[in-house]
């Protein structure tokens, strides 16, 4: 059962002519239903008054009457580090959210994506930018942790986090190859069952890169090799196709 819930919160000082903000922990969990057992291994990620008023701005103009009954603390100019005012506004947070959570048409919409990854995602792109690839790849883990317990395990959202991450060691030139191995292994696991034509070609790169990783590691990598022989039987373009990086940032995802 996915349950959310804002644990605490804490006022962030802004950098360079930002103000100071609220951010607030929103822990995710798929607890056990039907008991009081909680996940072991929830997933924690901070957001601001401003990505929830989108949130909340996009469904309801998505979804109006799903969202008739919900009410939505208003921006103010004075006052936002006020205590009463930060309860209210994690109790109005949590019943957009518990909605959320019941209606599979709020979830896969263009709003709920954007708000449970672009933080990170858009953090993750910078530091890939600046070489920081280790410190990009610990992002994108904690990005799929979120991801992957609020959409289904073949979701394109939850694939494509998962190809990003792989796709940090081929963007590091090896040097990432070991941390990333398990990723790349679930990632070939998560593709056995998908046969959308748009995930299918991000799959091609997988495999390239994966056979990179192997052969930096020392793998046998002839059954992926053996893979890619298979695609190109069946028709598919499996020489000079994009970085898997490149692929993933071409993905539709809604």
């Amino acid at each position: 059962m996915l349950r959310f819930e804002i644990v605490s919160s804490r006022t962030v000082e802004g950098e360079d002519k930002e103000k100071k903000f609220v951010a607030y922990m929103l822990q995710v969990r798929q607890d056990v239903s039907d008991s009081m057992a909680f996940d072991p291994d929830p997933a924690n990620v901070e957001r601001r008054y401003t990505d929830f008023l989108c949130l909340y701005n996009g469904l309801k103009k998505d979804f109006p009457a799903l969202l008739n009954n919900v009410t939505f603390p208003r921006k103010i100019l004075m006052g936002n580090f006020d205590p009463n005012l930060i309860s209210t506004r994690c109790t109005a947070f949590e019943s957009l959210l518990s909605l959320i959570a019941n209606e599979s048409r709020l979830r896969d919409s263009p709003a709920s994506i954007a708000f449970f990854q672009e933080v990170e995602l858009k953090e993750a792109k910078r530091l890939i930018d600046e070489g920081k690839f280790d410190q990009a790849l610990s992002v994108l883990e904690s990005s799929f942790k979120l991801l992957n317990k609020v959409y289904t395990d073949r979701s394109r959202v939850v694939l494509s986090v998962l190809c990003r991450i792989v796709a940090c060691a081929g963007a590091s030139g090896g040097a990432l190859a070991g941390p990333v191995e398990r990723w790349a292994q679930l990632a070939l696991k998560r593709y056995e069952a998908v046969s959308d034509s748009d995930l299918l070609l991000i799959y091609v790169p997988l495999l390239h890169t994966c056979i990179s990783i192997w052969d930096t590691l020392g793998k046998d990598k002839s059954k992926l090799i053996e893979e890619l022989n298979g695609l190109r039987k069946r028709g598919m373009k499996v020489d000079s196709v994009p970085s898997l990086m490149e692929a993933v940032d071409n993905l539709i995802i809604i």
